[in-house]
């Protein structure tokens, strides 16, 4: 699908004529479903980790503070429970920490093992951030949009882009915001939204955790004795 299978869709549902284009129409009508629909992508990309929208980050310090190019621009925020790696020293750092431990940090010129980091007028800070050290984190991106398939961005561009992740949930949040906006009863449409989102989030998400501390196929722990004890007859 794209931007404009979507407000066809949408339309027909609500008893609209379809449009022929949405970015380069004048009815208001179309103008309307085009915002919401802006709104209701943005909503959805914010609402789950969704795995279509995850990015993995390389990049090597500058020793500046705070990282003048992290995040890169398409950042949102932090995959949920991911870690800051430094590839380098092959750790995880610590954070993002609270102004109290940071102004501590910094004012008695500490040497933390691991680093610190915390979130700085919209940028990565480290401490103590070392130049050439590899970092490593996962982020969300919010190029929520596939540019005419070639790139990506955080709104529509043409009436040929498509969501980056089902569309189809789309279609379902844009009628129920459409009616909210006219005032009528969006009750129902709301729940069928709600339903397909939750279905959605539970197919998008990862598998169970694996530990890792285990010990792998053919071996045994620590702790195993692979004698037999016998139990003699009272």
């Amino acid at each position: 699908m794209s931007l404009l299978t979507i407000i066809q869709n949408v339309c027909a549902e609500i008893d609209l004529d379809p449009p022929t284009a949405v970015m380069s129409s004048a009815d208001p009508q179309i103008m309307q479903l085009r915002i919401l629909s802006t709104r209701a992508g943005r909503d959805l990309m914010r609402e789950h980790d969704w795995s279509t929208l995850m990015a993995q980050r390389q990049f090597t310090t500058t020793g500046a503070n705070p990282e003048p190019a992290e995040p890169p621009g398409d950042w949102d925020r932090f995959v949920a429970n991911s870690k800051i790696w430094n590839a380098s020293r092959l750790w995880s750092l610590n954070g993002p920490v609270d102004p109290q431990s940071w102004q501590r940090n910094t004012v008695l010129n500490s040497n933390p093992v691991p680093q610190i980091w915390r979130m700085f007028g919209g940028k990565l800070d480290i401490h103590p951030n070392a130049p050439g050290e590899t970092m490593e984190y996962a982020y969300i991106s919010g190029f929520w949009v596939a540019v005419n398939g070639t790139t990506t961005a955080g709104t529509w561009a043409n009436d040929t882009d498509t969501a980056r992740f089902p569309e189809d949930l789309l279609e379902l949040s844009l009628i129920w915001r459409w009616k909210r906006a006219k005032g009528l009863d969006y009750g129902e449409e709301i729940a069928s939204f709600e339903r397909s989102k939750e279905a959605a989030i539970g197919a998008d998400r990862a598998a169970s955790p694996v530990d890792l501390s285990l010990p792998v196929r053919g071996q045994a722990p620590e702790n195993y004795w692979p004698g037999t004890i016998t139990v003699p007859n009272p």
